[in-house]
């Protein structure tokens, strides 16, 4: 996991430089691309609006971003977002840390309007993380038998057959998708939980934005761009 110290910076953005790039989160493009990949996944069987272009970042040239540079309380910061939307002027906090004398972020947040623009796939913190990837892989699973029973209809072939059949399928899938990427995905709910744990949010680790956005639409707060959320 992330051992990196999180900083929280507060202050009015100046000097805002905004330019389009291609963002690799991990170290490595090649887990980046099964992650971005099996996250795209994972949200599109849960019917997320961000499924699409999270397929859209499952490349070896990263996650297709909005990055930034930008002046916040005397610190040069640097980051990047699905959507870089807040502007010079704007009162935020920002959450990141320190290399090489610039201030790298993962988080910038509006705290009056409860907005944030979290770096892309941290979306949930531990808890909520790994509640969302174990429902899911059992929804996967449920389809999976589902449409080996509705293939296999030959009444000539043995219950047996289809079981042993229908769980080697789904253990072999989410070994190559959720298994391997378990531990690269558990890095994101921990970058999401330091993030809360920084801003003095209760329960970090069940920090839900997805969830917690679609509340305060349906309760009147107007729609946001891919990758800002309400919290």
């Amino acid at each position: 996991m992330d051992k990196i110290v999180y900083e929280v910076v507060e202050g009015v953005i100046e000097n805002l430089h905004v330019y389009d790039a291609d963002v690799n989160y991990l170290a490595s493009a090649e887990t980046n691309s099964r992650v971005a990949g099996i996250v795209s996944v994972l949200q599109a069987a849960a019917g997320s609006p961000g499924a699409v272009h999270s397929a859209q970042a499952a490349n070896d040239s990263g996650d297709p971003v909005e990055a930034y540079s930008m002046t916040v309380g005397g610190r040069t910061i640097n980051g990047s977002f699905w959507k870089t939307t807040f502007q010079n002027g704007d009162h935020v906090k920002v959450v990141g840390f320190k290399e090489d004398n610039i201030f790298q972020a993962i988080a910038v947040t509006v705290p009056e309007k409860q907005v944030i623009w979290m770096q892309p796939h941290c979306e949930r913190g531990l808890v909520e993380q790994r509640k969302y990837l174990i429902r899911n892989s059992l929804i996967f699973v449920g389809v999976v038998f589902a449409v080996l029973a509705f293939l296999i209809r030959n009444e000539a072939i043995e219950f047996w057959f289809y079981l042993v059949s229908a769980t080697s399928l789904s253990v072999t899938i989410l070994f190559f998708t959720v298994g391997l990427s378990w531990k690269d995905l558990m890095t994101f709910a921990n970058r999401m939980s330091r993030v809360g744990a920084a801003l003095g949010i209760e329960s970090p680790d069940g920090i839900n934005l997805p969830r917690s956005t679609k509340k305060m639409i349906k309760s009147g707060k107007p729609e946001l761009p891919m990758g800002v959320y309400y919290y």
